[in-house]
């Protein structure tokens, strides 16, 4: 199973999208490099979100 952070970061990057691309929907600039970094938690909310957004399994973003 790959990493669920791994997983955001590869569909960023395959759509071109930067750090800051998620602040307005995921919360703060410091937040959003806290989480895509592994010093916050991945929330059941922000998997749902992912999951919408990017078509991230949940199987994934939940393990």
């Amino acid at each position: 199973m790959p990493d669920p952070i791994e997983a955001i970061k590869l569909k960023m990057e395959e759509r071109g999208m930067r750090n800051k691309d998620l602040v307005g929907k995921v919360g703060s600039k410091g937040y959003v490099s806290a989480l895509l970094n592994k010093r916050k938690p991945l929330t059941l909310e922000l998997a749902k979100l992912f999951h919408r957004e990017f078509s991230i399994p949940a199987e994934i973003l939940l393990s």
